[in-house]
């Protein structure tokens, strides 16, 4: 049994995204039209969720956001 690897990310759901490359040849005309895909930038983090640990593929910007979210709670309990 094996499981395809999703490209997307687990916490927000960004996958790809679908973009036109239109490419300028001499002067201003279109030479070669091709649909593009954007990949999302996917990291692999081990996460501490209720004391089990688990694998999460995420997006830059969550990870970026759980830093931010973590460093405030740090910071709160040092305040207490």
């Amino acid at each position: 049994m094996s499981f395809a690897m999703s490209k997307m990310c687990d916490l927000c759901g960004k996958g790809y995204q679908k973009g036109n490359l239109v490419p300028r040849g001499i002067g201003n005309r279109v030479t070669n039209r091709a649909i593009i895909k954007k990949k999302a930038n996917l990291r692999s983090k081990r996460l501490n969720i209720d004391g089990t640990s688990i694998r999460a593929k995420l997006c830059s910007s969550c990870l970026k956001r759980l830093k931010f979210e973590q460093r405030k709670i740090d910071a709160s309990k040092a305040a207490e």
